[in-house]
């Protein structure tokens, strides 16, 4: 067995292993394996240190992943729809993953590199919920007691106490609403129902609502939201959207439909987003 140093490592050709930093090579039909001598022992550079948080994120997430079928489901969701986003995008031979892990990867990379490149791509990866928080759909006569008064509390201190419009909430829609939530502890951090809407392949987004902000729930949401109308077979995603919020839907691919109209006394646009 040769030794060979990491600076020389050109002078031989084979296939290295990774684990073992050897390398294997055949020639006059003889094996040879050269170990790989890395010289230098001083502490981690910043980028191994990155590349080592990377993998341990990575891991740590792909674990809880694969331990959970329908999380595996849902993370096959956010990758086919992230493909499905870059054919609306001009990019030169754009990376294409086949499976979570790699996609994982991926994801993690670019949140935590925070390259200006990154940062531009980053808006298009789905996003990532914090150990703890729970992401959940159920139909009205699936959610337990605590499940749906966690879910008015929450709609009441948003649209009654932040914004202090006077309505009745219950409106019967919920019975035929599907609901969308984040939880923590069973709190309520991010909330919508979606309906079918009376006009055949159209889907209705309604009580849009976040109690932590700046953390991305919002738009977790409604990639949910998204991948769900596509399996239902849906053309159309409409909402009413206040119009604070009109970007923040623009970004998600929605455009505005008429004029701003008064809705509980506040400005609302109408707005979709036609699904392919």
């Amino acid at each position: 067995m040769a030794i060979v140093d990491s600076q020389d490592r050109s002078q031989v050709r084979g296939k290295m292993n990774k684990k073992s930093k050897e390398i294997h090579r055949i020639r006059n039909g003889r094996e040879y394996v050269h170990t790989v001598k890395n010289e230098y022992a001083g502490p981690p550079s910043k980028a191994q240190k990155l590349q080592q948080s990377i993998f341990g994120k990575t891991n740590a997430i792909v674990n809880r992943i694969m331990s959970d079928p329908a999380q595996v489901q849902e993370w096959e969701i956010k990758m086919a729809d992230y493909h499905h986003s870059l054919a609306d995008k001009i990019t030169m031979n754009p990376k294409r993953y086949t499976t979570v892990r790699s996609f994982v990867y991926a994801m993690i990379s670019e949140q935590l590199k925070q390259t200006p490149a990154a940062k531009r791509r980053k808006a298009h990866l789905p996003v990532t919920l914090p150990k703890g928080v729970r992401f959940q759909i159920k139909s009205f006569s699936d959610l337990s007691t605590t499940e749906l008064y966690e879910i008015l509390k929450a709609r009441f201190t948003v649209f009654v106490g932040e914004q202090h419009i006077h309505y009745i909430d219950e409106d019967n829609i919920d019975y035929l609403a599907t609901h969308f939530t984040i939880r923590q502890k069973g709190l309520v951090l991010a909330y919508a129902r979606t309906y079918p809407d009376a006009e055949e392949g159209v889907l209705c987004v309604g009580r849009m609502l976040t109690i932590q902000r700046g953390k991305g729930f919002a738009k977790y949401i409604m990639d949910q939201i998204v991948a769900f109308a596509r399996a239902q077979k849906m053309t159309t995603i409409r909402l009413h959207a206040q119009t604070h919020a009109v970007p923040f839907y623009q970004n998600l691919g929605f455009h505005t439909v008429g004029d701003i109209f008064i809705e509980a006394e506040i400005p609302h646009m109408m707005m979709e987003m036609t699904l392919e």
